[in-house]
């Protein structure tokens, strides 16, 4: 059987899987007796087996199914949860997710087969082996055996719908068959072989019931046989050589059919039977494939709950979308500047049209934005794990605490924070928190604590990495930066501990003196800085010497379309955008002063830098000589800045468009383009770049 084309499935779903152990095993190290945890952790490993052998991946089947032995072992109170079991499941897990990226760049989980884990797991399962079974009461047994036998199909009760089924077959002349299906007791695989049977007894006909339900038969809660009833026009043997086919089943038994059974179950219970009967179209062990109706359609059923109201969908076709979207919005802008145009069309109620066009794109566009948006917790989730390997790693006690994790970013955004969040993580716990030791002698709690906060704020999303540890040191900053060349001494006497601190944003500038596997490597920071910048974000810094430090990130919340104030430099049009703007002034030109040469404006009573955009983008102004400036004040941080501008066109809806690669841009000035309602283009000026 073909299963390439369900990779994708694969993939996605094994990432669910392993993110659930991550998380259950978290749980299970702080609370070893949790038998929810155990239980889930168990439910995990045993789909993941069941996956991973189906699509023929070996290695990965072999140690998940040596993880599902464990926590079997657990489970019957034979192993006990301690410290190295926990470390060892972490390897476990650590090998997966190797397995896993291999899978994914190459389709192939590589060769390495992870011995000395083996070795270490079955050490645990030859400990429980010896240990002594723990004592059961006999009306425990007694019911355990009654809920896992599985018994013939043929001495089933049958509902009423089932029985019409039965009885219209045998009058069309079709063969009605009881068939019970042996596994091989040394099956690993049950509930995969069960679908193969069901599929090969699919091309011969109809499978009308099967015992135990077909949803216990995918969760693998039954021994080593299950019961089919089968409506085919082939013979027995023909039906008995196509299951036997199938690899792993010892035998199979069947008696055909030949009179119609009576029906022994009320309406209700033949309603939730007939739930249960349909042939797996997807199980936790197996590809999912569309099943044919078992049994005459049964009427709807109402105020039944909703199970499940999401739906995966690929993020090219959102990205179809989204174009789709914005062409719509240029056609309605083109539409707006046509009215604006001309008198005749206005006056004829085409103002009316444009404004409902305007209501529907953005309602669209607003529609699509919430299908793109993802919370940030499928970024922070695998945070908690990472912090405890450094923990051990570094020999520090550290805590962890998220908020927020349900703030919403576009998927695009979530795609690449990943590891810019990761990074700033990992240096709060290498550079930020200090050892035990320290902390003591600072009358600090022994545990340090790393916090990572998330919340909205406008039409942007602020991501916040605290740790209460040594902060940074900005004279050993000054002096490292000396010392490698960065800055002159006479510019570091002038420079702000906040300009001291933005070198540590520069590339290849690192104060670590011996380089570890967790930082130090100068390739820090700067990496983290382009990373955000790129995203049309910012980051900045605040710290106090033995207290902590605390990184802040700001985001917007989509890259695709965005709300922008539209200006006119010399007889060129640019996009701000809004989010970037505090105010608008007019500015008297006897206003304008000057510090180190540079000019500012004195605003209510704060200093803010003058730049003239027609002298950066080497654009000639409208007037040599006039009297006040229009002034664009916009802010990145606590840093502010005036764009002189020549003329305000208003605010619009405009559509990023990249620049391409044909198109040198050395110069970060500039963010992107957009198309106007005329079909001239206008590029996007980057706010963050100016402050």
């Amino acid at each position: 059987m073909d299963v390439s084309q369900y990779l994708e499935i694969f993939i996605d779903e094994t990432k669910e899987h392993l993110q659930t152990l991550s998380d259950q095993l978290m749980i299970l190290e702080q609370e070893p007796e949790n038998s929810d945890t155990i239980n889930e952790i168990f439910r995990a490993a045993h789909s993941l087996k069941g996956m991973a052998g189906t699509m023929g991946y070996k290695r990965m089947q072999h140690l998940t199914h040596m993880m599902e032995n464990v926590f079997s072992e657990i489970r019957n109170g034979k192993v006990a949860v301690n410290a190295d079991l926990v470390d060892i499941l972490f390897a476990c897990l650590d090998a997966l997710e190797a397995y896993l990226e291999a899978i994914c760049e190459a389709s192939d989980e590589g060769t390495e087969d992870n011995e000395p884990i083996i070795v270490r797991l079955n050490g645990f399962l030859e400990a429980g082996s010896k240990a002594p079974a723990p004592v059961v009461k006999k009306e425990e047994v007694k019911k355990e055996e009654v809920k896992t036998d599985a018994a013939p199909a043929m001495q089933l009760p049958l509902a009423d719908f089932e029985v019409n089924a039965i009885a219209e077959a045998i009058k069309q002349g079709l063969n009605v068959y009881s068939v019970t299906v042996h596994v091989d007791e040394n099956c690993i695989l049950k509930a995969a072989r069960a679908f193969l049977v069901f599929k090969a007894v699919e091309e011969l006909g109809e499978i009308i019931k099967s015992n135990p339900p077909a949803q216990d038969i995918e969760d693998e809660n039954f021994e080593f046989q299950f019961g089919l009833y089968i409506i085919s026009s082939e013979s027995l043997d023909k039906v008995k050589k196509a299951i036997e086919n199938v690899s792993e089943i010892r035998g199979v038994d069947g008696i055909q059919i030949t009179e119609v059974p009576k029906g022994s179950q009320s309406e209700d219970e033949a309603d939730v039977e007939e739930k249960k009967q349909t042939t797996p179209a997807k199980t936790s062990d197996v590809p999912a494939k569309a099943s044919k109706d078992a049994a005459p359609a049964k009427p709807v059923i109402k105020n039944k709950p909703v199970v499940n109201r999401s739906v995966r969908v690929d993020i090219d076709k959102l990205d179809v979308l989204m174009n789709l979207v914005s062409e719509l919005i240029i056609a309605k802008n083109g539409l707006v500047s046509v009215s604006a145009a001309d008198e005749t069309i206005a006056s004829n109620g085409f103002n009316e049209q444009i404004e409902y066009l305007e209501r529907v794109t953005t309602n669209l566009h607003e529609s699509v934005m919430k299908v793109r948006m993802m919370p940030i917790e499928t970024v922070t989730q695998k945070f908690p794990k990472m912090m405890r390997d450094l923990s051990k790693k570094l020999d520090k006690k550290m805590r962890l605490t998220m908020t927020g994790e349900e703030t919403e970013l576009d998927r695009t955004v979530i795609d690449e924070i990943g590891d810019p969040l990761m990074h700033l993580l990992r240096n709060s716990a290498d550079h930020g928190l200090e050892s035990a030791e320290v902390r003591a002698a600072r009358g600090k709690d022994p545990v340090g604590d790393i916090r990572l906060n998330a919340y909205q704020d406008g039409n942007n999303v602020v991501i916040e990495v605290i740790d209460d540890g040594n902060g940074i040191d900005v004279e050993k900053v000054r002096d490292s930066a000396i010392n490698k060349g960065t800055i002159t001494e006479e510019q570091a006497e002038t420079m702000s501990d906040k300009d001291i601190i933005d070198l540590l944003f520069k590339p290849s500038f690192s104060t670590t003196k011996q380089v570890t596997d967790v930082s130090g490597r100068g390739v820090g920071l700067d990496v983290v800085k382009t990373k955000i910048e790129s995203l049309g974000g910012d980051i900045e810094v605040k710290t106090k010497l033995t207290e902590g430090s605390t990184f802040i990130i700001r985001l917007p919340l989509t890259l695709a379309i965005i709300q922008a104030l539209m200006v006119e430099v010399g007889e060129e049009k640019y996009a701000i955008s809004l989010g970037s703007i505090q105010t608008i002034e007019d500015v008297l030109e006897s206003d304008i002063k000057y510090v180190q040469q540079k000019e500012v404006i004195n605003l209510r009573g704060t200093v803010i830098p003058i730049i003239r955009l027609n002298e950066i983008l080497d654009v000639p102004p409208y007037e040599d000589d006039i009297e006040s400036l229009t002034v664009v004040i916009i802010k990145k941080g606590e840093r502010q800045a005036g764009l002189v501008v020549d003329r305000l066109i208003g605010q619009q809806e405009i559509v990023i468009k990249s620049l391409g690669k044909y198109i040198s841009n050395n110069s970060k000035l500039i963010s992107g383009a957009t198309i106007l309602g005329d079909g001239e283009v206008a590029l996007i000026i980057d706010a963050n770049t100016l402050v």
